[in-house]
């Protein structure tokens, strides 16, 4: 991904100068556009932006509008868009949702709060290009893999098997996101014990990274391994992961929440419920999951 421009949506010109100066301090590029119409046919011209920020309210065409457009179009669905939405109106994120926008910013803006964001989700689509990358190399690896077991320590790890068996998967570019999310889930959370809060503060300083190589490279952890069994028949794909931790509630996740949908992660377990697989299901107390899908 060459660009590093972010295409500004905003009817408002003092919220217009707020994003632009929080984003050019950051090191981004910037593109503006006065409402959904402009910014649609800049996006027909230029659809390598790196990142989509739009307001909710707009005349002409509003930000849900404009986002269902671009995911009418095989250019532009993949640009993620951040959402912005006022802090009253908890419907507008929930009817967002259930369109497809998982990132949301709400008003007044905080620049912390507002990078945070935006590096998560050009991350994630970083990540998502990647996938789709590697897949296209590895479209027929493993064509005659049935069963198997694997155990996955690193980040590495979890995304090599995800690359191996989520290319078995009848939709191979939503399985290895999917298996990939769950995978670093039962990594971070279940083996090495980053909680929820915690993580959402490693990644606003920057410091998620580091931490994790730590905890990684701890003699309490260094044995700690992920399970993950897999098998098909001419019916199903089932993969089950199972990690070292005392479990969790994993209810609230299932869904994005309106209350988590400003946060700067916390969307890949219910991603991957609600796009990867027909079913995904935690069993026992909470420290392994899982998905089938069936055969097409």
């Amino acid at each position: 991904m060459a660009s590093n421009t972010i295409l500004l949506v905003e009817d408002e010109p003092t919220n217009m100068r707020i994003l632009s100066a929080y984003l050019k301090s950051a090191g981004y590029n910037i593109d503006q556009a006065e409402d959904g119409q402009t910014a649609f046919k800049k996006l027909g011209e230029k659809p390598d932006y790196i990142l989509v920020v739009t307001d909710r309210r707009m005349p002409n065409m509003d930000g849900l509008q404009l986002f269902a457009e671009m995911q009418r179009n095989p250019r532009l669905r993949r640009i993620p868009v951040i959402m912005q939405t006022a802090a009253d109106s908890p419907e507008e994120v929930v009817e967002g949702i259930k369109a497809g926008v998982y990132y949301y910013l709400t008003k007044p803006y905080q620049e912390e709060t507002l990078l945070s964001l935006v590096r998560s989700a050009i991350r994630e689509r970083q990540q998502d290009d990647l996938f789709e990358e590697r897949l296209a190399k590895q479209k027929e690896a493993l064509g005659t893999f049935v069963k198997g077991e694997f155990h996955v320590k690193t980040p590495v790890e979890a995304q090599n098997v995800a690359f191996m068996l989520g290319g078995l998967f009848p939709r191979p570019e939503v399985a290895v996101s999917g298996l990939y999310e769950l995978l670093i889930n039962a990594i971070e959370h279940g083996n090495l014990g980053i909680g929820y809060d915690e993580k959402g503060k490693l990644l606003e300083r920057g410091e998620w990274e580091k931490e994790l190589e730590r905890r990684l490279q701890s003699p309490s952890n260094s044995n700690k391994k992920v399970q993950v069994q897999f098998a098909m028949n001419d019916n199903n794909l089932e993969a089950i992961i199972t990690d070292e931790g005392s479990g969790f509630d994993w209810r609230p996740y299932m869904e994005i929440e309106p209350a988590r949908a400003t946060a700067n992660h916390g969307r890949g377990i219910a991603k991957a419920n609600l796009l990867s697989f027909d079913r995904l299901t935690f069993l026992g107390k909470g420290n392994q999951v899982q998905v089938v899908a069936a055969m097409k």
